[in-house]
């Protein structure tokens, strides 16, 4: 009973598709072809939840009240007609990041953005406030990084697929706060949803934020059950819809976050992972570097470029 409660005072941080604890990683199942260079952007205090299902505007992802409030779901849909933009100066093509102006979203973007490629930021707000949530995150704007407001919870899957129709690859930061009515398929049905277009739009890759198996196994799963579910449900689907073609990457605590958020300690003796580290693993993904399963902290530091 002990440890149990001891779970469930460090689980209120985990609030997001990358907010989990990991005491021991497992080994993990990586494949690794040659490493491209990356420069680091990391941002430490707090974490968000990658971003693309925000909550609304008075819930804080890391208090430890937040965990038992709902987030609002994914609610606006645009017009995905056009194609893709590509980055005109380098002709690297373009990465759609599902939640892209979230705190490991915003990372992963900048990355992307810095090594010549074209970044499509795909999220439930509008343009105007990914492009605030980002410079908030950042300090600054992402040039040339197109946001598109999309509800990946019931647009088509003929509309999110247009979305990402002629992408180089496709990368997942959506997730949904434990205490949500909708925890389960808010993970799993949705980041289901998002595979399933990007495959219908022929996008070669598929990278997803998952979370530490160490964690889902341990006594907090006995709280946050329906969270667990819905991860690994989302895990699955991506595994069956890319195989060898994708990378899921599980972490347990992020370091960092968007700047006035507040999350509670971590659990004694477990190290975050920093943010910049994971945004490595993610963007060595999306480009074909990595694939398999990453699975844990050590694990992210270790397969890191």
């Amino acid at each position: 009973m002990k440890s149990i409660l001891s779970y469930l005072a460090v689980a209120t941080a985990i609030t997001s598709s990358c907010s989990a604890f990991s005491v021991h990683p497992p080994s993990s199942h990586i494949t690794a072809t040659s490493s491209r260079d990356a420069s680091c952007h990391m941002k430490q205090d707090g974490h968000d939840n990658n971003e693309a299902l925000q909550p609304p505007s008075h819930l804080t992802r890391r208090s430890a009240v937040s965990i038992f409030t709902t987030m609002l779901p994914l609610s606006i849909i645009a017009s995905s007609n056009n194609p893709l933009p590509v980055n005109a100066a380098s002709g690297k093509g373009t990465v759609v990041v599902m939640g892209g102006a979230g705190w490991v979203g915003a990372h992963v973007s900048q990355r992307l953005q810095t090594q010549g490629y074209t970044v499509v930021s795909i999220s439930r707000s509008t343009s105007d406030v990914q492009t605030e949530r980002t410079k908030s995150i950042l300090g600054t704007a992402i040039p040339g990084v197109k946001y598109v407001s999309i509800d990946a919870g019931t647009a088509s899957t003929e509309d999110l697929a247009s979305a990402m129709k002629g992408a180089l690859a496709v990368i997942s930061c959506v997730g949904i706060a434990p205490g949500s009515p909708n925890v389960k398929d808010g993970n799993g049905v949705v980041n289901a949803r998002i595979a399933k277009a990007a495959k219908s739009a022929g996008v070669p890759k598929f990278v997803y934020i998952g979370v530490a198996s160490s964690l889902a196994n341990g006594p907090a799963k006995f709280v946050l059950g329906d969270y667990f579910k819905g991860k690994a449900e989302a895990e699955k689907n991506v595994a069956q819809e890319f195989g060898d073609k994708s990378l899921i990457i599980k972490p347990a605590i992020i370091a960092g976050g968007t700047p006035g958020e507040k999350r509670p300690p971590g659990p004694p003796g477990v190290k975050p992972v920093g943010v910049d580290a994971v945004a490595q693993v993610v963007v060595a993904g999306a480009l074909g570097d990595l694939s398999g399963t990453i699975d844990g902290n050590d694990a992210i530091l270790a397969g890191a470029p």
